[in-house]
Formats: structure tokens, C-alpha cells, sequence
């Protein structure tokens, strides 16, 4: 070794111990009790007892009234309450840390970084700032909270199930976009002229329907949002209420045929004019409330008539000519008819796909 002696490391114990127990001690070897120790230092007992409890920190003053009575200097007393509180503050740091690791992993991070909801690189704690943000909410433990106050009617996948979280996130990006719309207050009789307007687009592509379906909708109080769905939400959409008076319908875009598409989109209409101020649980493969059969019933009346589409079902439509024929009739895309009658289980989901419209969606902007 040359050039001196090299400085060793300065050691950090990873504890500390309370002035107030080394006051307790100090008392005990006097003989004194506390409130005797308290007369003489000129402390109220409740101070003194609150010091050895380790509610309250040695202050300088305290220190130098302990300094005068039992002879230890003060500096060591404000030394030792300086070691606990750095102590303190290092074990709640870990701890908030776990928290907001722990509270990180329920959650896609990498598609919310992708998306620019979160920071790449950023830290544990400035990645769960970003989060809590996005859901609304003050610290993780009000999380639960937010997931009560979500009250939304899902059209599920009927093959996979969704992680709540993702659910969760995905609805706040969706709300995220909403609240930019500055939409006015929900209009019911604007609403149902916006969604005549919007069947007469079926037969329009991508580029040209999807921004006029989102201006018309916005200006009767309802916000078409269409926001790619996260790894874990398997849903084709969902309606809701924000703030009261203005509604959501938002697109998972997982819907890669038309007649996904516009059935989603009048299925969820279907909630915003049906189920206004009602509070919904998930209808997880037909269990539920009757919410999302009405909200069917609502989106063939509006896409087809009822009675109309009953007609046709009880002919048995089975070729590509008379899907045509019907769509043609009714004003709809045949893509459209081919879906509804496979739901009703007159057309095999294995028949008539080639009159169905792929989508292909563009990135919404962030």
C-alpha cells in the first residue's frame, strides 16, 4: 500500500436505537422514577414518558437539560436521536418502495411506457407516481376505492377472462381521452339522432367513419374513445358515466371484422341509453342483472327492427344472396347480417365470413 493509509468505508448499521432507552436506562441506574427525573431536568412527565416510549424526539434544548442532570454531553443525545430519525426515514423509504413495487406489478408497465403513461428509466417511486395518476387516485391503498367507484357493463370475450388491474388502466386511458373532448352535458334525444347517423356509416371504411362517429357522439355528450386493448383485457368494450352527466364508449379495437365492430358499438350505445345512473356488475358468461340482454335487444332494434330481423331469421337464410338481398334492404353492410345470424345460430360461424370487412386500425394518437 502506498501513498498513506486508505480510508476505510464509513459503516452503516442497518438499526438504530431510541435515545429514549438509553434516558431509561440512565433513570433506572439513578434510582429515580420518572417523575422524579422530570422535577429535576425541569420536563413534564408526559415528556419524559413519551421520550422513552419513543413517541417524541430528544430536541437540542432537551439535550441540554439531559446534558446538566445525568453529565452525558448533548451532542450525543441529538447524535442519537439524528442516528434513529435517518434510520426512520431509510426503513419507510424501503418500505414505500416495496409498496410501490409491489403495486407496480399488478399492472402492464411496459405497455403503459409504450403508450407514454409512464417514464422509461424513471424510478420505482416517479413509475407509481405516474400510475396513481393515471387511475385518479392518492396512494395505492386507495385503489380499491377506484376499482368500487369503476362502475362498467363489459362486453367479455366468452373464451378468456380479464385481469381486473389491466381493466382498470385500460378504462383510465380511455377516460384520459375523454376528459380532452371537453364534452358537454349528455343529451338523450342528440344521442339517439347521432347513433341513426352513425348506422348509416356501415358500409364506409375505417378512415372515413371513425372520425365523424367520435365528432357526432361527442357533440350530444358521449365520447367514442378507441383505445387498444392492454395484454390482459379481453374485452371488445365498455360503456360508462363520468362525472354524472357525460358517458364513455370505449373500443378495444380487438374487434377485427365489422360485425364485431358495429355490434359493440350499438351493444354499448344500448347501455348509455338504457342504464343511465345504474351501477353494473360484470356479466361474466350470462350471469348478470338482465343488463346485457336489454343492451342487445336495444342494438338489433336500432341496427335491423326486431320484428324485422325475426322475419328474416324464420327464412332460414343460408346463401350469400339473400344476406345481400337483406342488407341491402335494410341499408346495412351484409358483413353486419352475417354476424347477427350467426349469433342466433341460423348461419354456422364457419359460413358467409367472406362477406365480413376486416379492420385495419390505426395507432390512436397519444
Amino acid at each position: 500500500m502506498s501513498g498513506g493509509v486508505e480510508e476505510a468505508e464509513a459503516w452503516s448499521p442497518d438499526w438504530a436505537v431510541h435515545p429514549g432507552e438509553h434516558l431509561a436506562e440512565y433513570i433506572e441506574n439513578k434510582g429515580w422514577s420518572q417523575a422524579e427525573f422530570a422535577r429535576l431536568a425541569g420536563l413534564t412527565p408526559k415528556l419524559v414518558s413519551t421520550i422513552i416510549n419513543g413517541t417524541n424526539p430528544v430536541s437540542a434544548e432537551t439535550a441540554l437539560k439531559l446534558e446538566h442532570v445525568l453529565g452525558m454531553k448533548a451532542d450525543i443525545w441529538t447524535g442519537l436521536q439524528a442516528d434513529w430519525d435517518l434510520h426512520e426515514a431509510r426503513k419507510a423509504r424501503q418500505q414505500n418502495a416495496d409498496e410501490s413495487r409491489a403495486f407496480l406489478a399488478k399492472f402492464p408497465v411496459r405497455e403503459l411506457i409504450a403508450r407514454n403513461v409512464l417514464q422509461r428509466g424513471a424510478s420505482t417511486e416517479a413509475m407509481c407516481e405516474g400510475l396513481l395518476t393515471l387511475l385518479g387516485i392518492g396512494t395505492p391503498g386507495a385503489y380499491e376505492a377506484r376499482l368500487r367507484n369503476l362502475a362498467v357493463q363489459h362486453r367479455h370475450s366468452k373464451t378468456y377472462e380479464s385481469d381486473e388491474n389491466h381493466v382498470a388502466a385500460w378504462l383510465m386511458l380511455g377516460e384520459r381521452r375523454a376528459r380532452r373532448m371537453n364534452l358537454p352535458a349528455f343529451d338523450e334525444g342528440r344521442f339517439a339522432s347521432a347513433v341513426a347517423e352513425v348506422r348509416g356509416m356501415t358500409c364506409e371504411r375505417v378512415e372515413v367513419f371513425a372520425p365523424r362517429m367520435v365528432d357526432i357522439c361527442a357533440r350530444s355528450g358521449v365520447a367514442v374513445v378507441f383505445e387498444p386493448s392492454l395484454p390482459s383485457t379481453k374485452l371488445f368494450g365498455s360503456a360508462r358515466w363520468m362525472d354524472g352527466n357525460r358517458a364513455i364508449i370505449q373500443m378495444s379495437l380487438r374487434m377485427k371484422a365489422n360485425d364485431h365492430f358495429w355490434w359493440t358499438f350499438f351493444h354499448e350505445a344500448g347501455h348509455v341509453m338504457l342504464h343511465r345512473g345504474r351501477t353494473f356488475a360484470d356479466d361474466q358468461g350470462g350471469v348478470g342483472d338482465g343488463a346485457e340482454d336489454e343492451a342487445d335487444a336495444w342494438a338489433e332494434d336500432q341496427l335491423v327492427g326486431s320484428e324485422r330481423f325475426a322475419q328474416f331469421c324464420r327464412t332460414v337464410p343460408r346463401s350469400e344472396a339473400a344476406v345481400r338481398a337483406f342488407a341491402y334492404e335494410v341499408g346495412l353492410h351484409p358483413g353486419i347480417i352475417v354476424g347477427m345470424l350467426q349469433h342466433r345460430g341460423i348461419l354456422p360461424y364457419t359460413h358467409l365470413n367472406g362477406l365480413k370487412v376486416r379492420f385495419e386500425w390505426a395507432k390512436p394518437a397519444k
